[in-house]
């Protein structure tokens, strides 16, 4: 059997996919940490003087440290803003990379070919991964090939159903693999088990509803609830999946409020750090009082239910029209 290859002391991960990227990091921090260590983590600095140190410093006791550095604007070209650090100072710093220390670049996107950064790793015998978006027949094969390496085997038609369900986030997908070889215990699958299965502790969909609802067109999320109650879905458990994950939203805007960045809320939150890394995404879409407000407003349809005051569908639909109309008002008249 191969031996591993030793771990490259440089590596850059970047891509177009996040799932895919903090896949290879989380791969990259199995490899390089440390016997009773963690890794050195530092998010997102603009100005890079405390991570110059970590990486010209020697350890005193143990034989190496690992650093990672996660979305440095020097990656991306948003270093071009005022106060922070340029690209040339972050090259100059790599130079500096003590013997004992492995070190991990990542940018949640794709690094510009003429980045000096992307040379000097390039240039300093580095390894480099990238990840593009997948899409098309790619996401399909991707989908079959996770399939085969968890050892499903799945009725005709369920390929379909994942990338219709969860499609194009990865994330999502494999997170529903997973759910399913639980379902199976190593036994073949059905279409109509898959389909039970598949997102069965969310509602079909409903990301997009609440994805919809934070995005240009506020109104769009009004309509993807319409489509989920005319395809069948109960208004009631429609209500609370979406007030789960609209309480998720709050914890994250108050995570971020108290500690300046996303930085650890997946460990807070428990959850995977896709989901972490779309919920602080969707936290900056929305102040902070109007999604508590939209909280508390599914909270009084949900006893407006109970008490028999509404029908079913027609105050999650009044609820989400609601919110589309505040957001809308909030982020005031569009300039064109």
């Amino acid at each position: 059997m191969a031996s591993t290859p030793p771990l490259n002391q440089l590596t850059l991960i970047h891509g177009e996919d996040r799932f895919l990227v903090d896949r290879s990091v989380s791969a990259w921090r199995d490899r390089a940490r440390p016997p009773q260590l963690d890794i050195e983590v530092f998010d997102s600095p603009g100005r890079l003087n405390e991570f110059r140190q970590a990486v010209a410093e020697m350890p005193l006791f143990d034989p190496e440290r690992a650093l990672l550095l996660r979305d440095p604007p020097q990656l991306t070209g948003s270093a071009k803003r005022g106060g922070i650090d340029p690209p040339d100072r972050l090259v100059a710093i790599l130079g500096e990379l003590a013997p004992t220390t492995v070190l991990c670049l990542v940018a949640h996107a794709k690094v510009p070919d003429r980045n000096p950064v992307l040379a000097a790793v390039k240039s300093s015998g580095g390894s480099i991964v990238f990840h593009a978006a997948v899409k098309g027949r790619d996401l399909r094969t991707w989908v079959e090939r996770e399939i085969g390496a968890r050892g499903l085997r799945l009725g005709g038609g369920s390929v379909d159903h994942l990338i219709r369900v969860a499609g194009p986030d990865l994330g999502s997908i494999a997170s529903e693999l997973d759910k399913l070889v639980a379902l199976a215990t190593g036994r073949p699958l059905s279409i109509a088990e898959v389909r039970m299965a598949v997102a069965g502790d969310e509602a079909e969909g409903l990301y997009d509803t609440l994805g919809e609802l934070l995005g240009p067109t506020p109104a769009k999320g009004a309509e993807s609830i319409d489509r989920l109650i005319s395809d069948g879905r109960a208004g009631q458990y429609l209500l609370a999946i979406l007030a789960g994950q609209i309480r998720d939203l709050v914890l994250t805007q108050a995570y971020m409020q108290r500690h300046g960045s996303g930085a650890g809320l997946a460990a807070a939150l428990g959850k995977p750090d896709w989901q972490a890394d779309r919920l602080s995404r969707q936290a900056r879409s929305v102040s902070p009082a109007l999604a508590a407000g939209w909280l508390a407003a599914l909270h009084d349809v949900d006893r407006k239910l109970k008490t028999g005051e509404i029908a079913e569908t027609d105050g999650l639909r009044l609820a989400v029209l609601r919110a589309a109309a505040e957001l809308t008002a909030e982020r005031g008249p569009r300039r064109g």
